[in-house]
């Protein structure tokens, strides 16, 4: 039989014990040893005498009958965020980093997921804007965010920098920025005030992925900012400037840049 920590702390909240008897032969987990001794529980052998009740000598030689109440070192399969190890991986938890076991709501883990459903977005969106008008131009364009957001998944899942990137037709991200400050200087129609029925397809369904874009930012900052902290600096600017790159391709749509005849 094998004891392990969970079964002594479901038995130990229905009722607190100072003792607790095993069969002989029983193996412990080293976390089950280590709730035992933090909660000062003493481990009885059924069918031996307790070590309260014996003399130095006979102390000696229980405790060297309780060496055969094994314990398994075998190393844990995986680990978790605080240093605790498990045996196998609960229902509730899921890989990261290797062996590394978070639970499946913590905010890494929904981070990840709504970066993952964006670009699923963004991919079909895509997908149904090329499909409609094969501009080569355009094409291009959205490949080159698509790339973006998939080296921002990347740089988060390996912990690197993100850096150098560029977007559309070889701009950088403070390119993107001093366009958007004045956008008559590159278009003649400037900002699209309003996006309404009468606005293209196109339009409206970039439209939609641009607020989408601004709330995966908001979730990045749930996850990368705590009390005022900065985690990753580079990760938030570049989504800030998600939502904006969406815009300036409505913008070269609304000016006519492409050809989405």
């Amino acid at each position: 039989m094998v004891l392990s920590e969970d079964i002594l702390k479901i038995k130990y909240r229905k009722e607190p014990f100072d003792t607790f008897e095993v069969e002989k032969g029983t193996l412990l987990t080293p976390s089950a040893k280590q709730f035992l001794t933090e909660k000062g529980i003493e481990l009885i052998i059924k069918g031996e005498i307790s070590t309260s009740n014996t003399s130095t000598t006979k102390n000696k030689e229980v405790v060297s009958e309780k060496e055969e109440v094994k314990e398994i070192f075998e190393k844990p399969k995986y680990v978790g965020k605080n240093g605790e190890y498990y045996f196998e991986k609960p229902e509730y938890m899921t890989q990261i980093d290797g062996n590394v076991l978070v639970a499946k709501n913590s905010k890494q883990i929904r981070f990840r997921g709504k970066m993952d459903t964006f670009l699923a977005d963004l991919l079909l969106t895509t997908k149904e804007l090329v499909l409609s008008f094969p501009d080569e131009k355009f094409v291009k364009d959205m490949e080159s965010i698509i790339k973006f957001l998939q080296n921002i998944i990347v740089a988060e899942k390996l912990d690197k920098i993100l850096e150098n990137q560029v977007l559309l037709d070889s701009k950088t991200i403070r390119d993107i920025k001093e366009i958007l400050e004045n956008p008559k200087d590159y278009f003649k129609k400037g900002h699209l005030l309003e996006v309404s029925l009468e606005s293209d397809l196109a339009i409206h369904k970039l439209n939609k992925l641009r607020f989408l874009a601004r709330e995966l930012e908001v979730e990045a900052i749930n996850y990368l900012v705590e009390d005022y902290k900065v985690n990753r600096k580079d990760l938030l600017e570049a989504f800030n400037i998600l939502s904006d790159v969406i815009y300036l391709v409505i913008l070269k749509i609304n000016n006519g840049n492409y050809d989405l005849r």
